[in-house]
């Protein structure tokens, strides 16, 4: 089977590394494109994966020549497969009348967006042949696309379990309003948490000023690491991850530090009340203050080791296979 994936770009994102798996996945076995408009490529891709990157002829406007890239691609596929609100859009106005199938998929909140997004959403999403979404609470709120199913995110790695843990906590996301890391810094600095070391990982716009924050709030033993490629190494060490978005479709964070037996404290969003159950298999704070998420890493810090097992006895539906395997019955 011909698949094209149509993505921005595949920078460092958790739609990203989705995008990068299924693809790497699916080519062993298929003839796999990846569309993309803009960007470094961040995540390692299969050489039987062809890449192809959108440039644009300047005599013609670029919504324009995006639209005809992804219909000139597509016209040579079987099922085309498009991330995230405004690509999902371009692909289903590109493929029109082409008979192609179209599964598009959605990585965030649906509230995450603005009204313009909303409309747009409920106007175009219809005419996909299907949508993913990431929990239940998009599903129920995508009530006007008749052909949706919940797929998960994939963790690219083997379970790891029972390694030796480190007094260490780990952020781990873009430096980016969204991703709450300033609740994050604040928490600690209600915890007061000498004796553990904390790593932040991700890059983005808000890097300068959390760097400062972290400084007037004088939180000790704290590194900013950027992104980082081996994040597994990370996880291996790491007793505790946070997440502390402010808003999540799902966090691959979230599912990827479960195979590394991390305790996971989260903020209550959509996707860590799809993913975790306080107490059982993780921490969530009861609001997005930081006071209600340092209450929570003090409880992960505490936490005995039924929340490791828990988290374990689950872990496995997050495998590589079993979501491409879901991937799979769609697309058929």
């Amino acid at each position: 089977m011909k698949l094209l994936f149509v993505i921005t770009s595949l920078e460092n994102g958790g739609a990203e590394r989705v995008c990068a798996s299924l693809a790497n996945y699916f080519s062993k076995e298929n003839e796999v494109e990846i569309l993309y408009f803009s960007g470094e490529i961040f995540y390692e891709i299969s050489p039987k994966v062809k890449l192809n990157k959108f440039s644009r002829n300047s005599r013609i406007p670029r919504l324009a020549a995006k639209l005809l890239a992804i219909r000139k691609r597509a016209k040579d596929a079987d099922c085309v497969i498009s991330f995230m609100d405004s690509t999902n859009i371009l692909s289903i106005i590109a493929t029109a009348f082409l008979g192609r199938k179209l599964i598009i998929s959605e990585h965030s909140a649906h509230d995450f967006v603005g009204l313009k997004w909303r409309v747009l959403r409920r106007i175009f999403y219809p005419f996909a042949s299907a949508l993913t979404v990431l929990s239940r609470s998009d599903f129920s709120y995508y009530s006007f696309v008749k052909n949706k199913a919940i797929i998960y995110n994939p963790s690219i790695f083997k379970p790891s379990f029972g390694g030796q843990k480190e007094k260490l906590i780990i952020f781990v996301g873009r430096l980016e309003p969204v991703k709450g890391c300033d609740i994050f810094l604040r928490a600690l600095a209600l915890l007061g948490l000498d004796d553990f070391k904390v790593l932040v990982l991700g890059s983005g716009s808000q890097k300068k000023s959390l760097q400062s924050l972290s400084a007037k709030l004088g939180l000790k033993n704290l590194e900013f690491l950027g992104a980082v490629s081996d994040i597994q190494n990370y996880y291996k060490k790491a007793k505790i991850i946070v997440s502390s978005s402010r808003f999540e479709g799902l966090g691959n964070v979230l599912i990827e530090s479960a195979f590394f037996d991390c305790i996971r404290v989260a903020t209550p969003t959509a996707g860590a009340l799809e993913l975790l159950k306080d107490g059982k298999n993780g921490f969530i704070s009861s609001d997005f203050s930081e006071q209600a998420l340092a209450k929570a890493v003090l409880k992960a810090i505490n936490a005995d080791e039924s929340v490791l097992e828990n988290t374990r006895a689950e872990s496995e539906k997050f495998s590589l296979e079993n979501i491409a395997a879901k991937w799979w019955e769609l697309i058929k």
